[in-house]
């Protein structure tokens, strides 16, 4: 009941975000985990900006509130959670950029976590998301890599 208040106390454009997260975001982890990351990035750009809603209200900072919020609810990892904020800067012509980054844990294994930044700062993250991983090159134009689906986030 907490939830359903919340949702419906947001404006229009923020309720539009978190229902569009709701569906999408179970469709991009599962074209993630059985297509692999160029085949969710191909299927959210073919939805095209008017699937975003208009947002141009809502600030970038907002827009990852608010699919924060439904990835939370449906316990989604990070690599989609932040395709879908992506899919959604563009819809507003917001520049964006998808990073990578990874860090060695104390077993020796590597951890991998991704995120979205805008204007240098992670939106979707906090500041010191760049302590505890080492970014990889900006994944934004460059999806296309030998092995996409050993991305599993």
């Amino acid at each position: 009941m907490r939830r359903l208040r919340k949702y419906l106390a947001l404006s229009p454009a923020g309720r539009a975000i978190v229902l569009r997260s709701l569906l999408l975001l179970p469709v991009v982890a599962t074209l993630l985990r059985v297509r692999g990351m160029e085949c969710a990035r191909a299927w959210l750009e073919r939805l095209g900006p008017r699937a975003a809603g208009d947002i141009s209200t809502l600030a970038p900072s907002r827009i990852a509130s608010l699919v924060g919020a439904a990835a939370s609810i449906l316990q989604t990892r990070c690599l989609p959670r932040s395709l879908v904020l992506w899919h959604f800067l563009r819809g507003r012509g917001t520049s964006a950029e998808i990073r990578l980054g990874v860090t060695k844990l104390a077993d020796g294994s590597l951890c991998a976590h991704a995120w979205v930044e805008f204007g240098g700062l992670p939106l979707n993250d906090s500041l010191d998301v760049f302590e505890r991983y080492a970014a990889l090159p900006s994944l934004t134009g460059r999806f296309r890599a030998s092995h996409p689906k050993t991305l599993s986030l």
